[in-house]
């Protein structure tokens, strides 16, 4: 059995790991959010970037076909 001062300092303990395992899950969430932030920035880059290839294709094979039909 425990006595009172041993019960304090294992409830401290506790409560000393609890804080670490939050402020390290704090830590993480907020790596996670740049994470995410910075993929969505990857993905607006390449949708951008394959509109302006799909526009240049659209306007090569339009010049393409033109070309075809006045042979």
């Amino acid at each position: 059995m425990y006595t009172k001062d041993e019960q304090i300092k294992q409830l401290e303990e506790q409560v000393e790991m609890e804080r670490a395992v939050k402020n390290s899950e704090v830590e993480l969430n907020k790596q996670f959010k740049e994470r995410i932030e910075k993929l969505e920035l990857h993905q607006e880059t390449l949708i951008k970037i394959n509109e302006q290839y799909a526009n240049t294709i659209g306007i090569l094979r339009a010049r393409l076909k033109d070309l075809i039909t006045k042979v």
